[in-house]
């Protein structure tokens, strides 16, 4: 394998890490761990990762697509159009493709609105959770788990082209 390839997919596997690692370590670490704080407290810790993952999701995600694609076809096995269709390896690559783009927008258009109800809902006096907030807290998990889903696909994808499926 020439040095360039070797590039292209250490980078691409490495960002995934980054992400799949971030949205695991949120469901399984921190989201746990801060749900036994104050809820004034939670938010702030959440506004401050959010402001900090944000951008940096933002940047990395379409990196990882564009990288994607030149591994599967300008230093990879898809040659023509018609292969992306024909091959195994070219339908899981579209799917795995296509799930990139799913799984980002999925984030900015449903996780961080859900998010943003979800810290937007009003407390009680003594400072617990309010009918509506339990709602949105509901809400914020369940999009959350989808997104899990969502990376479930992409790497057993990214496992199946390993051995050109």
């Amino acid at each position: 394998m020439d040095p360039i390839t070797v590039a292209v997919q250490w980078l691409h596997v490495l960002l995934g890490i980054v992400w799949f690692g971030y949205s695991l370590a949120l469901a399984i670490f921190f989201i746990p761990a801060v749900s036994r704080l104050s809820i004034p407290t939670q938010r702030e810790i959440a506004a401050a990762l959010g402001d900090r993952a944000k951008p940096i999701i933002d940047v990395i995600v379409p990196i990882i697509a564009i990288l994607g694609i030149i591994r599967g076809t300008l230093l990879g096995p898809i040659d023509s159009v018609a292969e992306v269709f024909t091959t195994a390896y070219g339908v899981t690559w579209l799917v795995a493709l296509v799930m990139i783009v799913v799984v980002y927008l999925w984030g900015r258009f449903v996780i961080l609105p859900a998010v943003d109800r979800l810290n937007a809902a009003p407390l009680t006096l003594d400072g617990t959770p309010t009918p509506k907030m339990e709602t949105a807290l509901t809400r914020a998990k369940q999009v959350t788990v989808l997104e899990l889903l969502g990376f479930f696909v992409i790497f057993t994808c990214m496992i199946l082209m390993r051995f050109g499926l």
